[in-house]
């Protein structure tokens, strides 16, 4: 069992020590042994005032010690356990969503002043089983810049409150092709990442994708994520195909599509053929045209310019295929 942390630390004044391992915590003094499991279902409330944490509550101890070895503490146990009373260190700034079980909302943390993400979910809409399962697995993907950074999880009796990362750049905006190329090349990126680690999502749309600052897409929603041996590959790539219809503006089939530039249409066909014997396999996706041509050159003419979305460097068509453009040409 690893360690990863030790330290003195003292409980109704009286000198223990703190041991965190990977999976569990082991509060000691002399021969007693206290062991807590890491896990979501573990309430703990943390003490903190301007000058940094005081103390931490774990079920009925009050734990004192060393603002440092706190501080760490914390950092390793955030996004592994629940904490209590998120009104005391986050205040609301703006609600971004209010649906009925769930709301998100942006917040302030009343001590940093960082503006981070929260979800509100009524505990008594969703399976809270699957709930905990569904923030295990954003934890464990956090290492992958495809998915939102999860600061901390609370708890209230009839609400579970997740703070990750602000994002408040969605994709419903006019895209040129090489743009739409990127983020679909991510969006298979994604998925192969899904795939590598045995995580089926039931289904991922187009609201569920938003940019950071720094223009990398991701993935936001985890609600419907399980873990599972059997991967619907063809689910997750016909997922992309229909994103892709909505990021180009179209409203028709995948069959009767407007030309995209680099056999796009072959590709979207590809990718959601209800004939699952023609359908694209992973590597189908990757090796084709559409996805190639994001690394050379490309079938029309092109400029070298910053991607003020994106953030990065790309190739921008002198023909502007935007939303606006293709309804142009097809007019």
């Amino acid at each position: 069992m690893l360690t990863i942390l030790q330290f003195p630390c003292w409980i109704l004044k009286v000198q223990h020590s703190l041991t965190l391992f990977d999976e569990r915590i082991e509060i000691t003094k002399h021969n007693l042994v206290f062991k807590i499991d890491i896990h979501l279902k573990i309430k703990m409330r943390w003490e903190i005032s301007p000058s940094g944490i005081q103390s931490v509550h774990i079920q009925d101890l009050m734990i004192q010690a060393n603002q440092e070895d706190l501080n760490q503490l914390k950092q390793h146990l955030d996004g592994r356990v629940s904490y209590l009373g998120i009104q005391n260190y986050y205040e609301t700034i703006e609600l971004l969503s209010d649906k009925k079980n769930c709301k998100i909302c942006k917040v302030e943390d009343r001590f940093t002043k960082v503006k981070l993400c929260c979800r509100s979910l009524r505990k008594d809409a969703y399976n809270q089983e699957q709930l905990y399962q569904s923030i295990i697995i954003l934890y464990k993907l956090q290492q992958h810049k495809y998915f939102p950074k999860l600061y901390e999880v609370y708890e209230s009796k009839a609400h579970i409150y997740i703070v990750m990362e602000l994002m408040d750049h969605n994709l419903n905006v006019d895209l040129i092709h090489e743009e739409i190329q990127i983020i679909t090349l991510d969006l298979l990126k994604t998925i192969r990442i899904l795939i590598d680690n045995n995580i089926q999502y039931s289904k991922f749309k187009l609201s569920d994708l938003m940019m950071d600052k720094r223009g990398n897409i991701k993935l936001i929603s985890f609600c419907h994520a399980s873990r599972s041996k059997d991967i619907d590959l063809d689910n997750y790539l016909g997922n992309i195909g229909q994103i892709m219809i909505q990021l180009y503006g179209f409203k028709a089939s995948y069959t009767s599509l407007p030309y995209i530039p680099d056999k796009g249409n072959e590709f979207i066909v590809g990718l959601m053929n209800p004939n699952l014997d023609y359908r694209f396999t992973f590597e189908d996706a990757m090796r084709h045209e559409y996805i190639q041509s994001i690394f050379g050159e490309t079938n029309i003419p092109v400029k070298f310019t910053q991607n003020p979305k994106l953030i990065t460097g790309v190739t921008e068509a002198i023909s502007q295929y935007t939303k606006s453009s293709y309804y142009q040409k097809i007019k």
